[in-house]
């Protein structure tokens, strides 16, 4: 770190810009959009950390918080006979699953198979850890400015807006 410090100095001091301006910083963390809690166990917690259409797709970002004292295993059924995680356009009762490609599998950060004729994201979470995943929707029409999103054993995040790229 010392070097990167002293070659930074001198890049900036080449260029003619002060030298705090030169060390390249890393971004903050994102903050969640809304944050609820888990049935997975005692301080796992879900932060929802967007919701963006662009064009006919709507993507989903979140995070698995484990602040408890065990691992948990959170799983998100996407594909199957229990597709737990979606979307829901409560104003017109449409419901949005996953985007899948020709094979069947889902357009989301994992396709495991989770029992019970079901696929989606299975993983294990450490104390301490947070997990992050995304998933691919279709997009409601452009009117709909708010979506509520279902996650397996977690309480529903209500009327998110949805961001528009």
């Amino acid at each position: 770190m010392k070097k990167a410090a002293i070659r930074a100095a001198l890049c900036a001091a080449l260029l003619g810009t002060p030298a705090a301006t030169a060390l390249a910083q890393a971004p903050a963390p994102a903050k969640p959009v809304a944050t609820n809690t888990s049935n997975w166990g005692e301080g796992v917690l879900v932060d929802l950390m967007s919701v963006e259409r662009k064009g006919s797709i709507l993507t989903v970002k979140w995070a698995v918080r484990n602040t408890g004292s065990k691992r948990v295993d959170p799983k998100f059924g996407l594909v199957g006979r229990d597709q737990s995680t979606y979307a829901v356009d409560e104003d017109s009762g449409t419901k949005y699953y996953v985007l899948t490609d020709k094979e069947k599998h889902a357009l989301a950060s994992e396709h495991t198979y989770l029992g019970a004729d079901t696929y989606g994201i299975g993983d294990n979470v450490e104390p301490g850890a947070t997990a992050r995943y995304w998933m691919k929707l279709p997009a409601p029409p452009p009117a709909v400015k708010a979506i509520s999103i279902f996650f397996t054993k977690v309480e529903p995040f209500e009327s998110v807006a949805i961001t528009d790229k």
